[in-house]
């Protein structure tokens, strides 16, 4: 008699934004640690690029030097999850706004799950939503929040 799980995990596509930051490195471990060998899911990582008006010979120099800057967020994360053994795809959206980015990504290519990190900053107002708050109202897949601040 072969036994079934009680339950299974739905989760087949989960995405992952990254810079270079080292919160960055901490939301991508955890993602891979409980996510993926959970569910076998597709991890993808999406990096933000800033859109850059204009086509002069510097504004080209600009928009060269963060798409690389962007490519090397990617690189870096993708050789991270490498050493545990995931293997991942990248994405990179041209956005003003990274949450905004983010947003469009997860609902263009029906992502299951978003996995972000936060620092969990808040402004000057006590009760003003810092940027997961605003992700978690926008985005309607289950997200999961990884806190910088544990060490």
């Amino acid at each position: 008699m072969r036994l079934e799980p009680l339950f299974r995990i739905a989760y087949t596509k989960v995405l992952v934004p990254v810079d270079c930051t080292p919160l960055s490195q901490r939301t991508l471990l955890e993602a891979a640690r409980l996510m993926v060998p959970l569910t076998g899911a597709q991890m993808t990582l999406l990096a933000t690029v800033p859109h850059t008006e204009g086509t002069s010979p510097e504004m080209d120099t600009i928009r060269q030097a963060r798409w690389r800057h962007a490519e090397q967020a990617l690189d870096q994360s993708r050789k991270f999850l490498r050493d545990y053994g995931y293997y991942v795809r990248t994405r990179i959206q041209v956005a003003d706004d990274a949450a905004q980015a983010l947003i469009i990504e997860a609902q263009e290519n029906h992502y299951d799950l978003i996995v972000i990190g936060s620092h969990f900053n808040h402004t000057d107002e006590p009760c003003a939503p810092s940027e997961a708050d605003k992700l978690l109202a926008a985005l309607p897949m289950p997200v999961i929040v990884v806190d910088s601040r544990v060490k």
